[in-house]
């Protein structure tokens, strides 16, 4: 009896830990998506990791938009500023909330950048993004 509960037990973290290690890949690869798009300002492709809505605040515009209407805003946003830097400054896994904050330097200014992620159906999708 004592033996098929420690197995029992050993499974269910085995499978625990499995779990935890598909979820910080999955987490990895956003991240990575999320870095290189900003580096180059491109919009179409950041919003390949939005979710359906998000919560979008660029400088001192905020409001809830559609994935489409968010990669517009974020169009426009970079047509004016181009990105010359940007910098990882915190990056929390913490499913199925996770966030990452960066410093994104233009030629006018340099920007804070916090982007929170989602764990849906284990794929992570970013559900707030603020440009400040």
């Amino acid at each position: 009896m004592m033996r098929r509960t420690l197995a029992i037990l050993l499974c269910c973290m085995s499978l625990f830990i499995q779990v935890s290690i598909a979820q910080t890949g999955e987490f990895d690869a956003v991240v990575e998506e999320i870095s290189s798009s900003l580096k180059v300002g491109n919009a179409k492709k950041l919003s390949n990791v939005f979710s359906n809505n998000l919560t979008l605040s660029v400088k001192k515009d905020d409001g809830t938009y559609s994935k489409f209407q968010a990669e517009l805003l974020l169009e426009d946003f970079f047509r004016s500023n181009k990105v010359e830097q940007l910098k990882r400054l915190q990056c929390v896994n913490n499913a199925p909330n996770s966030y990452i904050v960066f410093s994104l330097k233009t030629a006018k200014s340099t920007y804070r950048v916090f982007i929170k992620l989602s764990s849906v159906n284990k794929r992570f999708q970013v559900v707030e993004l603020r440009i400040e």
